[in-house]
């Protein structure tokens, strides 16, 4: 894990401007430019939004002005010291990233979860480098896989593809219990009422932080969460001890996404998110049980879908 608190304005130049060092101040006449375009981005944006969704626009533009002010000064705008002296906060960092990520999946045009499947296409990494692909669709009453070729039908698969009925739908499981799909559009999307959701009986154990980790990062990765449901998970996630940020990456698949990083009790998590859209791109786990190695599974495609195949 890197030492280096690293940036993540993402622009073209941007590695450049890091490795120039020091630079002269912008003249008054930039500075002034730049402000002026962040005002009229602003004042374009709010214009074109619903009246009860401006808070948020409001939020994602002082993320986008502030991008805009630190690439016009040609500096990078994280902490250099904490308050008190000493080294940078990373948990402030990524507190302040995943709230934008926040905003982001708050977008009402994601796609809809009233669908017949939900598709999840994914590579799986296992120790010793190997890695399989499968491709599973979720329904309301069973969990369907991408059957390998060659296999020929049986009494679960057929036509390529493999059924598996369960009794309640599909189920996600949030600490010691288990949630259906439609049980997952029940979920309150208030930050604080859904952390007290996740955790049920399990707050104030010496498992809580890792119970709450693992369901936020399950109902982002594979569950059709609503968009408010997305928003309130990273908020929940922006706000725990100890999530740090680490900066631009690319996933396994060559991806550019963002990386935040989790010391849990046993495992060292890192979760690769794009942060314009929210979709998580990776999420890795290693320690002692990994052999030290990142292993996980990369998100090649999550979404909706309305028919097999």
């Amino acid at each position: 894990m890197t030492t280096t608190e690293p940036d993540v304005l993402d622009f073209p130049g941007a590695e450049t401007l890091e490795a120039a060092g020091r630079v002269d101040p912008p003249s008054p006449s930039a500075v002034a430019a730049a402000q002026a375009a962040v005002r009229e981005a602003v004042a374009r944006d709010m214009a074109a939004v619903p009246r009860q969704r401006r808070g948020r626009v409001r939020r994602r533009s002082a993320v986008a002005a502030l991008a805009v002010a630190a690439v016009t000064a040609a500096v990078l705008v994280y902490p250099t010291v904490s308050v008190d002296g000493g080294p940078p906060a990373g948990s402030a960092n990524a507190a302040a990233f995943l709230q934008h990520v926040a905003d982001a999946a708050a977008d009402e045009s994601k796609p809809a979860t009233d669908v017949p499947y939900w598709k999840v296409r994914a590579r799986y990494t296992h120790s010793g480098g190997k890695a399989d692909i499968q491709t599973t669709w979720f329904s309301r009453t069973a969990v369907i896989l991408e059957q390998a070729p060659g296999g020929g039908d049986s009494g679960a698969c057929h036509d390529g593809f493999c059924y598996f009925p369960e009794p309640r739908g599909m189920v996600w499981t949030i600490g010691k219990t288990k949630l259906t799909w439609d049980e997952l559009g029940k979920l309150p999307t208030d930050p604080a009422a859904l952390k007290t959701r996740l955790l049920g009986d399990s707050a104030g154990n010496i498992a809580t932080t890792g119970i709450l980790y693992n369901s936020i990062v399950q109902l982002l990765a594979t569950a059709p969460s609503s968009p408010q449901l997305r928003a309130a998970l990273f908020e929940i996630l922006a706000g725990m001890d100890g999530v740090r940020l680490v900066g631009l990456v690319k996933d396994s698949a060559g991806r550019q996404g963002t990386a935040v990083e989790w010391q849990g009790p046993e495992l060292h998590h890192r979760l690769i998110v794009d942060p314009d859209t929210s979709d998580v791109l990776e999420h890795q786990e290693k320690g002692a049980i990994t052999g030290g190695a990142w292993l996980g599974t990369t998100y090649l495609s999550v979404g909706p879908a309305w028919k097999l195949g």
